[in-house]
């Protein structure tokens, strides 16, 4: 089943270039009702909605559980979304936002819900090799799933940023290798020296500062291996 976008709110204002976006995407696109500003229940499905601007935003109805994001004409300020970000809001969506990057924004959103509510994750202290350009990286991962891993380093890569990884898994001989892509970034902020965003969704997992990764071409038998090694220790 192909996942759907449902779009709702002010869908008067969501451009025929972002819903072409859509599509080229490799999503469909799904009515949640114009004037509605409730995120969607809906199973495999994102919520966009559309709002006029800030004073829209007290609007919302966040599901508390699903991720959605928003569309604005203009951009919004991160102070003015911050609310919404504790209750799931993954991201705004302007007419701006190119295609490549609207394409990572909805997979992110997909892969966060996926991860955390469907593939089960199990804390580790597991060696990790990362490859990015010439830089070799001798680290560690602290959260472990099927889909990839949270690794732990000072100097985390942008987001998107593509990189290769080797690790084996607890007393296990065999190698995993996979090309991995920065899904987010927890960064520490020096002069105060505290996690930043300790309250945004994907950051509010982890204590530490570091990089979550999601595997980019791991064949599936090596991702059911995985799987049966963080569901035994789960």
């Amino acid at each position: 089943m192909s996942f759907v976008v449902i779009l709702s709110g002010r869908t008067g204002l969501i451009t025929d270039s972002f819903r072409e976006n859509v599509l080229e995407c490799g999503f469909e696109l799904g009515d949640g009702g114009d004037g509605s500003f409730r995120v969607s229940t809906d199973e495999g499905g994102l919520s966009v909605i559309a709002v006029n601007g800030p004073d829209d935003l007290h609007r919302i109805e966040p599901d508390g559980t699903r991720p959605f994001m928003l569309f604005s004409l203009e951009t919004l300020q991160i102070d003015a979304t911050e609310g919404l970000r504790e209750k799931g809001l993954h991201g705004v969506i302007t007419p701006k936002t190119a295609p490549e990057d609207l394409a990572f924004l909805l997979n992110r959103a997909i892969f966060y819900d996926k991860m955390v509510k469907r593939n089960p994750r199990a804390p580790v202290n597991l060696p990790v090799v990362i490859t990015f350009g010439s830089r070799v990286v001798n680290t560690f991962a602290s959260l472990l799933s099927r889909d990839g891993m949270f690794i732990v380093t000072m100097s985390p890569f942008e987001v998107n940023a593509l990189c290769s990884l080797r690790f084996s898994l607890p007393g296990g001989e065999k190698e995993f290798s996979t090309g991995a892509r920065v899904l987010y970034r927890v960064v520490i902020n020096k002069e105060l020296n505290i996690i930043s965003n300790p309250r945004d969704p994907f950051k509010r997992m982890v204590s530490h500062p570091g990089m979550a990764v999601f595997f980019a071409d791991l064949p599936e038998e090596d991702r059911e291996e995985i799987n049966r090694y963080v569901e035994s220790i789960h």
